[in-house]
């Protein structure tokens, strides 16, 4: 607030001061005024055209709204006047995948990762995006990098367990779910993934305090559960198991 009050009497002094309206479109950005913040980069933008910085954080704010198309439509300018910034190609890779454009997204952390080679969270997301299109030794491969990059990635080894234990390797999901657990204590998802995945291995008393964990931190864990395996009945049937009553009663919604 106090920063916006000395942004407001710049622009009183000075009423073509276009980095003054991008820093206050910036603050209002952070502050989730995304209306005012979007305001503050149109006028910028009038002031001065090529202020590369100010396409580029707009493309931000419309992506935090959800309206994708006008993300990219300043992503796209900002590539136009500063093709090597990696962020503008990585971030409009985030929109294509939120978008389903699968193929666009990797193409753009492609060329995020050729520009910036060291950009740990352009693997771990086009490692995601491969994950989306079902390609998950790819999306493992894309992980390992992330992880080789940046070791301390809890992220990154929380995905590369989901991608494993889609591939039904038990096993190396729990140790992924352990650390990225180890690195964030309060990784909820992480919980209540390696609960599902201990069912798998019949390993009840482990995978009862995941889950109730995951509860815990408020993962609805009924929905999640019933997400991937649709009924406690579907997954004994597929997997040839009989889970507890009591386990069974925490992964189904109860009979009105």
């Amino acid at each position: 607030d106090k920063a916006i009050k000395d942004y407001d009497k710049a622009i009183e002094i000075k009423p073509d001061y276009a980095e003054a309206y991008y820093n206050r479109g910036i603050v209002y950005s952070k502050k989730g005024e995304f209306d005012k913040a979007i305001k503050d980069y149109d006028k910028a933008i009038e002031i001065k055209p090529d202020l590369t910085e100010t396409y580029y954080n707009r493309g931000n704010v419309y992506s935090d709204k959800g309206e994708l198309d006008k993300a990219i439509e300043n992503y796209n300018r900002t590539i136009e006047i500063k093709p090597d910034l990696a962020e503008a190609y990585y971030n409009r890779g985030i929109v294509y995948s939120n978008k389903g454009e699968f193929d666009k997204a990797i193409k753009d952390y492609d060329k995020a990762i050729e520009i910036k080679p060291d950009l740990a969270e352009a693997y771990n997301n086009r490692g995601s995006t491969y994950g989306d299109k079902g390609e998950l030794d790819k999306a493992i491969e894309n992980y390992n990098r992330t992880i080789k990059i940046k070791p301390d990635y809890a992220d990154a080894y929380y995905n590369r367990g989901v991608a494993y234990q889609s591939k039904g390797d038990f096993d190396n999901a729990i140790k992924d779910y352990d650390i990225a657990i180890k690195l964030d204590s309060e990784y909820a998802l992480a919980y209540a993934n390696r609960g599902e995945a201990r069912l798998h291995l019949e390993e009840w008393d482990k995978a009862r305090t995941d889950l109730m964990t995951a509860k815990s931190m408020d993962i609805n864990i009924i929905d999640s559960f019933q997400n991937d395996y649709k009924s406690i009945s579907a997954f004994e049937q597929k997997h040839d198991v009989k889970i507890p009553a009591d386990i069974a009663k925490m992964l189904t919604h109860p009979q009105s």
